[in-house]
């Protein structure tokens, strides 16, 4: 009988049974990661793998100490409620387990029509919607969770009002003006990103920030694009000292599309990065005029274009 602990798994040139025994140990998984292809930046894949594998370590952490997610969360609603009104669309980029949202939604000073949320990690998801559950209710808001990378949103353009991110955006480095792009895209009202700064944090700061490949210099790639920082507001409550989290307000930059009219469940999905409408049937989300279709697991649409199948018969 072959031993299948001996068995090496791959995701594209990753070895994710070293993966796990990185991780096991304690060490940094993307760095690791970055070693094996000796690169300075985080690929999609090398963040997918590193945060799939600690899919639970968010919520075991809040259930341990849920009074710094509290405050956080609180700082968080106080920013943006302003911005947010029951007639809009929300967007959580990089939602993880759901912990900040099911803690920002449950204070009850926001109520968006609807809320969208995704992750590059469908473990993450999983676990995360047991504890939107549990924490918020399940009925509470009409949340609609997605597998998704940043480089390519499964939304349509302007399809949405607000956006926001927790240290999602964080990762990212070298692909920072490739994330906005796609963010100014869909987005037709604010970005509200809560996300590190290199330029306002310390040196020791910075060090570590170069050292895990993170993001640099937000007002100066959305100055680039043509969006405007409106406003740059350091929180108070960080988990980190060497991580402080800062809230940069950002207009997109004016587009013919800017007044779309307001899209809302299902209409709202298309293949990543596109327009073309994506629509569920028989347990698919699918696209007709593209011929793709994309798996749901578990009731979580799995929408990321390295998951598409190309199946053009089936139109």
């Amino acid at each position: 009988m072959r031993d299948l602990r001996a068995q090496k798994i791959n995701m594209n040139c990753f070895d994710i049974g070293d993966a796990k025994a990185v991780f096991s140990d304690g060490g940094n998984v993307t760095e690791y990661l970055r070693s094996k292809t000796d690169s300075r930046t985080n690929s999609s894949n090398i963040i997918e793998i590193a945060y799939d594998l600690q899919a639970g370590s968010y919520i075991e952490g809040v259930k341990a100490n849920s009074e710094k997610l509290t405050a956080y969360t609180a700082e968080l609603s106080s920013i943006l409620s302003p911005y947010i009104s029951s007639d809009m669309s929300l967007l959580d980029v990089g939602t993880g387990e759901l912990t900040t949202l099911a803690f920002l939604m449950k204070r009850g000073a926001l109520r968006p029509s609807d809320i969208y949320a995704f992750d590059i990690s469908w473990s993450r998801l999983y676990r995360g919607l047991s504890f939107w559950n549990e924490t918020v209710g399940e009925d509470n808001f009409n949340l609609r969770p997605f597998v998704a990378d940043i480089k390519d949103i499964p939304l349509r353009s302007k399809s949405i009002d607000v956006i926001t991110s927790s240290h999602a955006l964080e990762p990212n480095g070298g692909s920072l003006p490739l994330l906005l792009r796609e963010l100014f895209r869909i987005c037709r009202g604010h970005l509200i990103l809560f996300e590190p700064s290199y330029e306002l944090n310390s040196e020791a700061g910075k060090a570590r920030m170069d050292k895990l490949g993170y993001i640099k210099d937000i007002e100066g790639a959305v100055t680039a694009l043509g969006g405007t920082l409106k406003d740059t507001i350091p929180l108070e409550n960080v988990a980190n000292p060497l991580n402080p989290t800062v809230c940069f307000v950002i207009q997109p930059p004016p587009t013919e599309d800017d007044y779309q009219q307001s899209l809302g469940g299902d209409a709202i999905f298309s293949v990543p990065g596109s327009d073309f409408p994506l629509k569920p049937s028989n347990g698919f989300m699918v696209s007709a005029e593209a011929g793709l279709v994309f798996p749901i697991l578990k009731g979580i649409p799995v929408l990321k274009a390295s998951s598409a199948i190309l199946a053009t018969s089936l139109f």
